[in-house]
């Protein structure tokens, strides 16, 4: 077993994509720049229940949620979007555009890079969250950034 260590000249990296009319990833990435960290939850939802014949509480699986939040300095054609109207998806319209419009989008975490044999989670989400910050002591914008994931993730590698 090895443990990923992203100081060890692999990253973390976060892709958006837009999606198809099947929910699938499709079209250009907006690779996520300047990612400062970044969490992937998957809480596992439980019904919890007490009878009188047990000393013990019983239990059962709801629906997980699932999130992905991160922050990030804020890169201007990234946050709002490159305009160019040749993609009229997440690369144009940026980060602050999809969750203006919420707009459902594919994402891909890569956990080491995006070299060939990285692993990965994937999934669809809508972004909300934003709250972009700045002050005399942090003179650059950084918001923290949420996916909500509608659904399960997938994991896979990179061939």
């Amino acid at each position: 077993m090895a443990v990923i260590n992203v100081s060890a000249g692999s990253e973390a990296v976060l892709e958006l994509y837009d999606l198809d009319a099947n929910s699938a990833i499709t079209g250009n990435a907006l690779t996520a720049p300047y990612l400062q960290d970044i969490t992937i939850t998957n809480s596992t939802g439980v019904f919890r229940w007490q009878t009188l014949d047990s000393t013990s509480e019983s239990a059962a699986a709801t629906p997980a949620t699932n999130q992905v939040s991160l922050n990030l300095v804020v890169d201007d054609a990234a946050f709002f979007g490159t305009g160019s109207n040749v993609d009229p998806g997440v690369v144009e319209n940026g980060i602050f555009g999809i969750s203006n419009a919420k707009t459902e989008i594919g994402f891909r975490a890569y956990f080491d890079g995006t070299d060939s044999g990285s692993k990965y989670v994937e999934g669809t989400g809508f972004i909300s969250g934003l709250a972009p910050t700045v002050n005399p002591g942090a003179p650059v914008w950084v918001t923290p950034v949420t996916i909500e994931v509608n659904g399960d993730y997938t994991e896979a590698e990179v061939a």
